[in-house]
């Protein structure tokens, strides 16, 4: 089975989100919650690294991975949503992370506002599949630049393992992408393809839908 092109405008996803960013903890994050407990766990991030969440929403995964890096570590938060950002920048004074949160409104094909070879993590939690395979490449191109040479990349996505379930959620995509906008990929294989070793993979069930979760580092 084919992959689907994502189906959105740039200007469209970030007023969605824009529009979307008051709920999104009540009606996504717990959604999301299980699949990414896991992931964090699977990077095994240590004391005083610096990691990335590369479409970090209202920034509840950045408070799970700033405990993980503790109050030497950084975490850096990049969301197309300004509304978003501002949430997630709302948490984190309340969470009393102070200067050792970085949040950027910003785009994940231009990570401009990150240095080269100075993140020891990146996390892309049900981000990457939002783009078109040459903006995947784009992504992951970006990624690659800002991660140390022995950093790791964690990503979950939904997963083409199920053809039933790809199927009914790939209709629902075509038929209203501004709702079902993550959509299935192939993951270990779009990481290989872009220069990622992936050394360890994992699908689960989340409510019917097959996730996929890899932890991958760049492939010399």
């Amino acid at each position: 089975m084919s992959l689907l092109e994502a189906i959105r405008s740039d200007a469209d996803a970030a007023r969605r989100y824009d529009r979307i960013a008051p709920y999104y903890d009540r009606y996504v994050s717990w959604f999301e919650r299980g699949p990414l407990e896991r992931l964090v766990t699977a990077l095994d991030l240590e004391q005083g690294e610096t990691l990335l969440d590369v479409g970090c929403g209202p920034g509840s995964a950045l408070v799970a991975l700033g405990d993980r890096v503790g109050p030497e570590g950084v975490v850096i938060g990049l969301d197309v949503s300004g509304r978003m950002i501002d949430l997630a920048r709302d948490r984190l004074e309340t969470r009393g992370f102070g200067d050792r949160a970085l949040l950027i409104h910003g785009d994940a094909r231009d990570m401009r506002h990150v240095d080269d070879d100075s993140v020891d993590a990146v996390v892309l939690s049900f981000t990457l599949e939002l783009f078109s395979r040459e903006e995947m490449r784009t992504v992951l191109a970006e990624c690659r630049r800002v991660l140390v040479p022995d950093g790791r990349l964690g990503v979950l996505s939904l997963s083409r393992e199920d053809r039933l379930s790809v199927a009914v959620y790939d209709r629902f995509h075509r038929l209203a992408p501004g709702v079902f906008d993550c959509r299935p990929i192939d993951l270990p294989a779009v990481l290989e393809r872009h220069g990622f070793a992936v050394r360890s993979v994992w699908t689960e069930r989340l409510y019917g839908l097959p996730v996929s979760g890899a932890i991958a580092s760049i492939d010399d």
